[in-house]
């Protein structure tokens, strides 16, 4: 876990904010004062391991890389969400159950057909004489 998150200290924090917000919360969540509870301990351990951590310079130098190496990740992934989300958004596809014929080309191939059988079918003239016996 992030330390200046356990610690709820910016990142920016001075030392002195970080001994300040140490000793604030060491005496909350200190197993004295919260009956022996676990749970208080487990969260006392957390934070004085998070106060070791920022303490140190060498320590909170590479906790300090770690950090922003996790944004740079964060911000790669979120871009890449974001250029996948537009590109989802700006590509064509056609509705499922239509045959993506365009309207217009519907059309021209029905008037084509009509005049197809018009020509099969047509008057002889005008004239209304059978040629059948």
């Amino acid at each position: 876990m992030d330390p200046y998150l356990l610690l709820e200290v910016p990142h920016t924090a001075s030392i002195d904010d970080i001994k300040k917000a140490y000793r604030r919360l060491a005496k909350k969540w200190h197993p004295d004062t919260n009956g022996g509870s676990t749970q208080a301990a487990d969260m006392f351990r957390k934070i004085k391991a998070a106060y070791d951590c920022l303490i140190d310079p060498i320590k909170r130098a590479a906790e300090d890389g770690k950090r922003k190496h996790r944004d740079q990740a964060e911000t790669a992934t979120k871009a890449e969400a974001e250029r996948q989300a537009r590109t989802r958004a700006y590509s064509y596809q056609p509705t499922p159950g239509r045959s993506g014929i365009s309207p217009w080309v519907a059309v021209a191939a029905l008037v084509a057909l009509v005049f197809i059988i018009a020509a099969l079918f047509g008057s002889n003239g005008g004239n209304s004489t059978s040629t059948s016996a």
